[in-house]
């Protein structure tokens, strides 16, 4: 796992969460729930944290298909996802 630090301006952008279109159905978030967890920079910016995730080896995942009623598996390859665009 890599640590990123990314400046913010407003608690809704903290709440923000992202995906990463080479890692599907997983969801990514900064590291603190409110600006007050963050170091504040100046009067209207902070900075917040998240991390990473590194795949070392292939990984398979299986998740369930609402959609269609059965299951999707998939296998991640060795890489880093969840980078915050």
């Amino acid at each position: 796992m890599a640590q990123y630090t990314v400046n913010v301006t407003s608690q809704s952008e903290l709440e923000e969460t992202w995906s990463d279109s080479n890692c599907p159905n997983f969801g990514f978030s900064f590291d603190q729930a409110t600006l007050d967890e963050c170091v504040q920079i100046d009067d209207t910016t902070w900075q917040a944290t998240y991390q990473s995730m590194e795949v070392s080896t292939p990984r398979t995942y299986t998740y369930l298909d609402i959609a269609n009623g059965g299951t999707i598996t998939y296998t991640l390859p060795a890489g880093e996802y969840g980078i915050k665009p």
